[in-house]
């Protein structure tokens, strides 16, 4: 510092609407603040386990019971728990933590916090194992929600606002070898259906907990071995939830051994296994005779998971399956599946919906989109195989006909439905066209016969529109038929070409073809 220096003393000043950003703020949905709990309840059974030995491995709980009058929410776990002589300190930190990321589901200090949203009272209670004392410390949510509104955020800093909100006490407790953690929320303002409904609780819960597979999941044996292999497991905990009235109901995951399909229900007749270079993670993807998405938003799609947590829902892959093709997005509702990765390889960011932006996992990513490329193809492939069968050419020929009657009742006065009906016939006579190639005489002769019928169809249906809606119809067909062809023939010149003749390929094909 130069001599004509004068040093000024100031006192940082953190006002309420710090709070605000970590509370309010933070979760872009409620019902993340339930994932929050549960990783910290998590956290605290393994290392009771571990850490500690004061639990059986197997033998952690987490308990998650609806209050009866479905105004209040009470998390209960069976892990370490806080000493009597740190917990209120260790409480009411904002964005301190002692855990680590390597190690631990949740370990910026925040998560404790996600209540606050929609409760208007959160209360911590804990004992650990050896003492004689439990611990509570309560948050007046509702005050604090008051105190941090845009009005009024910036009026306190956000020490006076946790000093005026939060009271903690000890009490006796008498059971030295109890040991637990206990959050209850209690009355709601808006608060998320997960919190009031059983039924929603366990879809959710199911869907991003650390919890077991269903017994009649098949694949079990095979997840096992790649975990064990891979040095990545698959980390459990038990959860039960009540709903205040009936039994308690463990909870799983929902993936079984079959699932709601566009068609009915379908069984899995694989599960491949895919293996990062490096030891970063692991992965299944359950793979079906049939092409289509899984209708059950609980399971479909692949889901990206961090000590067997789910971090955001299925948008991470289909971000991977986006950045490789716009035509791959629907895919990956085609297929299900978990990507378990390795704590310690990437850092989830602290929503829990991504992870940091670092080279780790733009590496990653790459080496996902390795997978996306050839479930794609894999997709494309069950696809056209399902197009080009005689039960599915046979179902074209039906819709075809049951809209070929229905516009004969209407005298054929829509002539938009006629060229659709034009647009689909030509559609089912390019895949019989495709299907005849290699066909056996017996199968032939079917085809022969389906083609002779989409040709009656779209004659009849064409000869009552005129010539101009005719033109229009081949027109479009022409377009159509010209779309699908350029992109079967991208997704060849890609699987055979180096990255740089495939960029001028590409850039040849849009210019003389493509719609732009």
């Amino acid at each position: 510092m130069a001599n004509d220096e004068t040093p000024i003393s100031f006192e940082p000043f953190f006002g309420g609407f710090v709070l605000e950003t970590l509370t309010i703020g933070m979760y872009g949905e409620a019902r993340n603040a339930i994932r929050e709990y549960i990783q910290n309840g998590f956290d605290s059974v393994q290392r009771a386990i571990d850490e500690l030995g004061i639990l059986p491995a197997g033998n952690g709980l987490i308990e998650i019971e609806l209050a009866e009058d479905r105004n209040g929410l009470t998390i209960r776990d069976n892990g370490a728990g806080l000493s009597a002589r740190n917990a209120a300190a260790v409480l009411t930190r904002v964005g301190a933590s002692s855990k680590r990321h390597h190690k631990n589901a949740g370990f910026r200090g925040i998560g404790r916090l996600a209540g606050i949203v929609f409760s208007d009272r959160v209360t911590f209670t804990t004992k650990a194992n050896g003492e004689r004392e439990q611990s509570t410390v309560i948050f007046n949510a509702r005050s604090m929600r008051e105190a941090m509104a845009p009005s009024k955020g910036s009026n306190k800093s956000a020490l006076e606002l946790m000093k005026e909100s939060v009271v903690a006490f000890r009490s006796p407790n008498p059971s030295v070898k109890t040991h637990f953690f206990e959050v209850k929320l209690e009355g709601f303002t808006e608060a998320p259906d997960e919190c009031t409904s059983a039924r929603s609780m366990y879809d959710f819960v199911s869907q991003v907990a650390p919890v077991p597979y269903p017994e009649d999941f098949p694949y079990l044996v095979e997840l096992r071995q790649a975990a064990k292999k891979s040095g990545i497991p698959i980390e459990e905990v038990r959860i039960i939830i009540k709903n205040g009235t009936g039994q308690p109901r463990p909870v799983t995951k929902r993936y079984g051994a079959e699932y709601e399909f566009d068609s009915g229900t379908i069984a899995l007749n694989d599960c491949a296994i895919y293996q990062s270079p490096k030891d970063q993670w692991w992965g299944w993807v359950g793979k079906k005779s049939e092409s289509g998405a899984y209708t059950d938003p609980r399971v479909s799609g692949l889901r990206v998971r961090v000590r067997n947590i789910q971090i955001d829902g299925t948008e991470i892959i289909r971000d991977v399956f986006r950045d490789h093709a716009k035509s791959y997005l629907r895919f990956q509702d085609y297929f299900v599946g978990e990507i378990f990765i390795k704590p310690s390889a990437l850092v989830p960011n602290a929503r829990r919906d991504g992870f940091e932006e670092d080279g780790n996992w733009k590496q990653m990513r790459s080496e996902f989109a390795k997978i996306v490329k050839e479930l794609g193809k894999e997709a494309y492939q069950v696809s056209k195989k399902g197009q080009l069968s005689v039960d599915a050419l046979k179902a074209s020929l039906t819709n075809a006909k049951r809209d070929l009657r229905t516009l004969r009742k209407a005298n054929f006065e829509n002539t938009d439905r006629v060229i659709t009906l034009s647009k689909k016939v030509t559609t089912a006579q390019t895949r019989v066209a495709k299907a005849l190639l290699g066909a056996s005489l017996e199968t032939a002769a079917e085809l022969q016969a389906i083609a002779s019928s989409l040709t009656d169809i779209k004659h009849e249906a064409l000869a009552h529109v005129g010539n101009a809606a005719a033109t229009i119809d081949r027109e479009k067909i022409q377009q159509e038929t010209r779309d699908d062809f350029l992109q079967e023939v991208l997704v060849l010149l890609e699987d055979s070409l180096s990255p740089n003749c495939y960029s001028d390929a590409y850039e040849s094909l849009m210019q003389e073809y493509g719609d732009e």
